[in-house]
């Protein structure tokens, strides 16, 4: 036969059932449901009697209102017949009425041109209430104590001008939603009542209006509270006209919790009451509509009362009725004391044990309970979650101790270990090294792929770095593409520079991701330390970010820490903290290199160059600040720039008299990263007003590193626009001619590389003349930069050279220069 198994609260049940079945009588619950009803009732009435007192006022200010509108169109028609003086008698009229009716906010009327006394030409600008046509719309307001004029504003707007548009349109009386209006510059919340001016023959002449500021009604709303509720005047288009709640509700959408069914039935003609549920108030309202019907338009006021205010009485007898009760429960309770005890209490306090040890820290106070009911099911529970508190303990600790993503030990980690080491007694003569590992360009890489692929990256690049380390130390992940690799027991400064030689060899080999190559170099900053302090490890960080930030400079690289790299960094940081500052103050300046055609010595053109003059360091060189705003991305605004200012000089030039030239601006590899690079570049020419072909971007292989497929496309994008390209600095690097036919190149130019030593090296200028020719066979112009001697110019000039570049001619100079430049040298040449 099945057991029956009884839970703790059937065993209640079946022990309290009786007990509140004689307590709880069905006489008392009649007598509190015939007083709730009965209190309800009274409270109903008496809230209809509250909001009549304030609904009866408002509906004859109303109505006073329309009739006062309809008294002034008659006047203002009559005063139309009238050809002397009939503005100034208008505008008394108005003023009259306004200080005779304080409720409103202002009058207006407003007239078709040449409608009100056919004289709008000789009243242009003559008086505060008339146009610059001689329109006459005067607006009368009222402002503190005084009554002002002015002319009516925005009455063509769309929006602004309904209280105009309106009743041309439809030729009846309008009563305009909530709208805000500007008066003198302050805007105000306000409704309109709005007559039109019809002739005879029923044509519209303009219109007559009165103001009412809804900041008086909602004054007047916010003191009316029936039966401590609140009310609300709801207009045609069930928008808040005010709202007894709050005044930033004024003019938005009515809410009633309830569906607009039910919403249309209660608001017609008649007045209506309902109880609706409204989770603002916590429960159910009283919600009573009374229509109210301005002219042919129909509002409602509403007041809303929650349920609980109005049953002040019911609550003080259900009190009485609960003491009543309360004395039963006693009884009850000493009855239910000996079996509350028997049955729950020596459970209880095994779970309150093991708990109260739960709470304290401890996992090992497990309960044991067979009781086959609830206690058993919970102390299961219990037992399952001690154990799953132990396992999320185990992950806790790891997590707060290793990176997610690659598994290797934190920054937290690396301090944790470090104040280890420092309790321990170490080597005097041992030292150890920091080598602080940043990858270089991973930002720029990362923002081009998904991020995906990126956290893959950092991943093969956590494990080529601990390979590289093997077991002469340890290696941590800080964060972002930074690394820590910590070499403990070093004999020498050689061991740790070989160790980080050995991961930027490693991080530099290709890495392939989703079918493409990829190749990432990285910087290392060294640190020495000589003893294990806690102190220590926070110096090491410093000290190896320092020599990092250092390499960074030259990429794929290390550097070791030395206490001049101090003022290098201090510099550097000035200067990165500056970078905004100097453009916003305009401290970059561009000089231009002229180049000269080789063939007629004259000059054909320019390369923009950019300085920087620093309030504090003088003239800054690029080589200095570029290689930061590249790292920040501060190129971006700032090539920007150099595109437009470059543009803007050419056609400045234009203006003093000089040819069309050409200058060319050399381009980032980050700029070319960006998805509206050519829309920029359009942007920039049609703004400055130059042709396409007389600016030429200057590029270096380097674009070409990541992602050349897009590059290429960029490229030829620009060359459709009609933008000249040129390779820079080639003989730099592992410069190639066979991928040049894929470029759509204009001009190449060689770096000064090539003419080092050209004079008195016949290999050196056999090759010069090779890639000369080369270069002319895929129809490209060649430009040779840094040209210093008279004996460099001739062998150039010997071997085909198109266009030269160099102190030979000029060093960069200023705008102004490059102007004279340009006459004196194309006239004497």
């Amino acid at each position: 036969m099945r057991k029956i198994r009884l839970s703790i609260a059937q065993k209640l049940i079946y022990s309290f059932g009786l007990l509140v079945l004689l307590s709880f009588g069905l006489l008392v619950f009649a007598h509190l449901v015939k007083l709730y009803h009965s209190n309800l009732r009274e409270s109903e009435l008496q809230a209809q009697t509250e909001s009549m007192a304030y609904i009866n006022p408002f509906a004859r200010t109303m109505d006073e209102t329309t009739t006062l509108l309809e008294t002034l169109e008659a006047c203002l028609l009559e005063l139309k017949k009238n050809q002397f003086h009939n503005r100034e008698n208008a505008i008394t009229l108005l003023k009259e009425v306004l200080a005779d009716n304080p409720e409103l906010l202002g009058v207006y009327t407003l007239w078709e041109p040449n409608a009100f006394d056919g004289n709008d030409a000789n009243n242009r600008n003559k008086n505060s209430y008339d146009d610059a046509t001689g329109r006459f719309i005067p607006y009368v307001v009222r402002e503190n104590e005084s009554i002002n004029v002015f002319a009516i504003e925005n009455y063509d707007d769309k929006e602004k001008g309904m209280f105009y548009q309106l009743p041309k349109l439809t030729k009846s009386f309008t009563l305009l939603e909530p709208y805000i209006y500007e008066i003198n510059g302050q805007s105000t919340w306000m409704t309109s009542l709005v007559l039109p001016l019809l002739d005879e023959q029923g044509r519209f002449l303009g219109i007559v209006g009165a103001d009412i500021s809804l900041d008086s009604l909602q004054k007047q709303i916010e003191k009316f509270h029936p039966l401590g509720g609140y009310a609300t005047i709801v207009t045609t288009e069930n928008r808040y006209l005010v709202n007894g709640r709050s005044a930033s509700l004024i003019n938005t959408p009515y809410q009633l919790w309830s569906t607009n069914d039910e919403l249309e039935a209660m608001k017609g003609t008649s007045s209506r009451i309902a109880y609706t549920s409204d989770p603002s108030e916590s429960g159910t309202v009283l919600r009573m509509f009374y229509p109210i019907l301005i002219h042919n338009v129909l509002w409602h006021i509403e007041t809303v009362i929650p349920k609980k205010k109005m049953l002040p009485n019911y609550y003080s007898s259900l009190w009485e009725s609960i003491l009543i009760t309360s004395v039963a429960l006693l009884f009850m309770a000493a009855a239910m004391a000996f079996l509350v005890r028997k049955i729950i209490l020596v459970n209880i306090h095994k779970v309150v044990r093991a708990t109260s040890a739960f709470a304290a820290g401890s996992g090992e106070q497990r309960l044991n309970i067979h009781t086959n009911d609830e206690f058993e099911f919970m102390a299961l529970h219990f037992n399952n979650m001690l154990t799953q508190r132990k396992e999320a303990e185990r992950v806790i600790e790891y997590q707060s101790t290793h990176d997610l993503l690659t598994g290797l030990p934190n920054r937290y980690a690396y301090h944790c270990y470090m104040d280890e080491q420092s309790t321990q007694n170490r080597h005097q003569d041992s030292h150890y090294a920091l080598l602080f590992i940043d990858l270089d360009r991973f930002k720029m890489i990362n923002d081009t792929l998904d991020h995906a692929m990126g956290d893959q990256l950092l991943k093969q690049m956590a494990d080529r770095i601990v390979n590289a380390v093997g077991a002469a130390g340890r290696v941590f992940r800080f964060g972002g593409d930074e690394y820590i690799a910590l070499l403990e027991d070093v004999p020498h400064l050689h061991l740790a520079a070989h160790t980080a030689d050995a991961i930027l060899k490693t991080i530099s080999a290709p890495i392939q991701l989703k079918d493409r190559m990829f190749y990432i170099t990285a910087s290392i900053g060294i640190s020495i330390q000589h003893e294990w302090t806690p102190a220590a490890a926070d110096q090491l960080i410093k000290e190896a970010d320092i020599a990092m930030y250092v390499a960074k400079k030259e990429h794929n690289t290390s550097k070791v820490y030395t206490a001049s790299m101090n003022d290098v960094t201090k510099r550097e940081q000035l200067l990165e903290s500056s970078m905004l500052q100097a453009l916003e103050l305009g401290q970059f300046m561009l000089y231009y290199q002229p180049k000269v055609e080789v063939a007629t010595g004259r000059i054909y053109g320019a390369e923009a160059l950019i300085r920087w003059s620093h309030p504090e360091l003088g003239m800054v060189s690029p080589l200095d600040f570029i290689p930061i705003a590249e790292k920040t991305g501060f190129i971006i605004p700032l090539g920007e720039w150099v595109l437009f200012t470059a543009c803007q000089q050419m056609k400045e030039w234009e203006r003093m008299g000089l040819p069309q030239l050409s200058v060319s601006v050399n381009m980032s590899m980050i700029q070319f990263q960006q998805k509206q690079i050519v829309h920029t570049i359009e942007r920039i020419l049609t703004e400055a007003g130059i042709r396409p072909e007389q600016l030429e971007l200057e590029i270096t292989e380097s674009i070409f590193m990541d992602n050349a497929e897009h590059t290429l496309t960029i490229l030829h994008e620009l060359k459709q626009l009609g933008v000249k390209l040129s390779l820079d600095d080639f003989g730099t690097g592992y410069s190639s001619l066979s991928y040049l036919q894929n470029i759509p190149l204009h001009t190449l130019k060689l770096d000064k590389s090539f003419i080092n030593g050209i004079v008195d090296d016949f290999k050196k200028q056999m090759i010069f003349k090779s890639v000369i020719v080369i270069a002319h066979n895929l129809n490209l112009n060649v430009v040779t930069e840094g040209v210093e001697t008279q004996e460099e110019l001739e062998i150039i000039c010997g071997h085909q050279c198109d266009a030269i570049q160099g102190y030979i001619y000029s060093p960069p100079v200023p705008a102004e220069r490059f102007a004279q430049l340009f006459i004196e040298h194309n006239k004497n040449g």
